[in-house]
């Protein structure tokens, strides 16, 4: 990873189901959907049930349904905890 790559891991308690560096995410939090782009502020926050959209740096799109669950945001490192997730 690049230092100003913009990394994601998506974890649940079973696997990893997405580990790479991606260029944008929008999550559904429980006050609505936001995005996270590279030098995002550091944040952590609650995730409401919604999609999870994640374009990677080759342009790809993936859209993952999940349930609710955590991100954490800290030096274009995402962390998203879900404990389901449907692809």
């Amino acid at each position: 990873m690049r230092y100003d790559d913009l990394h994601l891991e998506i974890v649940t308690p079973d696997k990893v189901v997405y580990d790479g560096a991606v260029g944008l995410i929008q999550v559904p939090g429980e006050s609505g959907t936001f995005t996270i782009l590279k030098h995002h502020a550091p944040i952590v926050s609650a995730l409401g049930k919604g999609q999870i959209r994640v374009i990677g740096k080759n342009g790809v799109e993936d859209i993952f349904s999940c349930e609710g669950g955590v991100l954490e945001c800290h030096d274009n490192e995402v962390t998203i905890l879900i404990s389901k997730i449907n692809q």
